[in-house]
């Protein structure tokens, strides 16, 4: 064994929990939109607006962004993400008119591409060449409990900060970290990894086929980018239901930290569930569950009842972990990347417009009418969907719909 490549493998590893860290230590997450609307005078609608070429963008440089860490090395292309993210933050504490803000979620699709994947296939290349890679998925877990530390513990300290240094200092100084992630990045080792010629198109299209060809793999995917798009865009609708109670700035991290631990400790004990309720049972309670919350939300109007936003939150951390394993237990591991692309695809592509809509009927009608809104995307699109899901178990290859279950559990 290499002890210089060990060296560089243990090294990159505590780099990239660095990297994370720093990344995702957003002090302006609690707050940004109560800060856009209240100190800049923007509206919601417009805000939300700004999503449909945001998604479009980030769908849209997936591949040219990997093929680029590919071709100049990821701990560059990591340093750029952090460099964009930094001038995103540092945008949005200046921005003054609806161009600036449009130039700005630009450059945020950019920093997301940028960073999207190119961390942990260089901590998988540096412990392939130490013969460690059987550590990546314990490193990995470990990275992702990292990032989602440091956002909540930046969610909470955000809304304090907000009270006393004010909303829009709050956000500038936000931009210190990713620039200290540019650092960690660039002091990471680049390890040396085969350079391969992509055809994304070709690849995406023969996964696209495989989906259409298999019933049980197509219908999960569709379940499982409307389950993604229909619980986050209402997420978005959390800072105008605290801003319409006329709560604190102070206790905005208090109120919407606790939702991500909720989501955590939900996607720990998923497959558990799912072994007891059966993998059908638990995507139609967890429709009528997310259905039932936003139509609460849409009654209820009173400060209490944000405790609702708990439900969809519970909901994508139990279904999450087992759609993600139900669909890799079907699909062949030389397509398995390119066809689960897709669901993120078909998720951008949904919150493109669903997002938008929201903000159209929260500013034009009333927050009420966003709820029923995203209530009403749930009734439309998920019974038929779960009925063609359930369907196609009978002519999936040793598909009942007991063993979907089994299947899931075990991966």
């Amino acid at each position: 064994m290499d002890a210089t490549a060990v060296s560089h493998a243990r090294r990159n590893v505590r780099l990239y929990y660095l990297y994370g860290f720093l990344m995702d230590f957003t002090l302006w997450g609690a707050i940004w939109i109560k800060y856009l609307i209240e100190d800049r005078g923007f509206e919601l609608k417009w805000l939300l607006g700004m999503d449909l070429p945001f998604w479009l963008l980030v769908a849209v440089l997936q591949a040219p962004t990997g093929a680029l860490a590919d071709h100049v090395g990821r701990k560059r292309v990591l340093a750029l993400a952090g460099a964009f993210f930094a001038v995103t933050i540092l945008g949005f504490g200046f921005a003054s008119n609806y161009w600036m803000l449009f130039v700005d979620y630009l450059v945020w699709a950019v920093a997301q591409s940028l960073r999207s994947g190119a961390d942990s296939a260089l901590v998988f290349d540096s412990l392939r060449a130490a013969g460690k890679e059987s550590d990546f998925q314990r490193i990995a877990g470990r990275g992702f409990a990292v990032t989602i530390g440091s956002s909540l513990v930046a969610i909470a300290l955000g809304g304090f900060l907000a009270e006393w240094l004010g909303l829009a200092r709050v956000v500038q100084i936000s931009a210190v970290t990713p620039l200290l992630a540019v650092l960690a990045a660039l002091a990471m080792h680049e390890p040396a990894s085969a350079r391969v010629e992509r055809r994304y198109l070709h690849g995406l299209s023969q996964g696209v086929s495989f989906a259409w060809h298999h019933p049980e793999v197509r219908y999960t995917l569709l379940i499982g980018s409307v389950l993604l798009a229909g619980t986050f865009g209402p997420v978005i609708l959390m800072q105008p239901f605290l801003i319409k109670h006329d709560v604190a700035t102070a206790l905005y991290g208090v109120y919407q930290a606790p939702l991500k631990v909720v989501s955590i400790g939900a996607a720990v004990v998923a497959f558990r569930v799912a072994r007891r309720t059966g993998v059908p049972s638990l995507l139609i309670g967890a429709c009528a569950t997310i259905i039932g919350a936003y139509c609460a939300l849409a009654l209820v109007d009173a400060q209490v009842a944000f405790a609702l936003f708990a439900l969809p939150a519970l909901m994508t951390g139990l279904t999450r972990p087992v759609i993600d394993g139900y669909l890799n237990e079907r699909i062949p591991s030389d397509r398995r990347a390119t066809v689960l692309s897709i669901m993120s695809l078909v998720f951008a592509l949904q919150v493109a417009f669903f997002e938008p809509l929201l903000g159209q009927f929260t500013d034009e009608i009333s927050l009420t009418a966003a709820f029923v809104f995203a209530a009403c995307y749930f009734v439309v699109l998920m019974p038929p969907l779960l009925f063609l899901w359930r369907r196609a178990q009978g002519s999936a290859p040793g598909g009942s719909v007991s063993m979907s279950a089994e299947a899931a559990v075990g991966n």
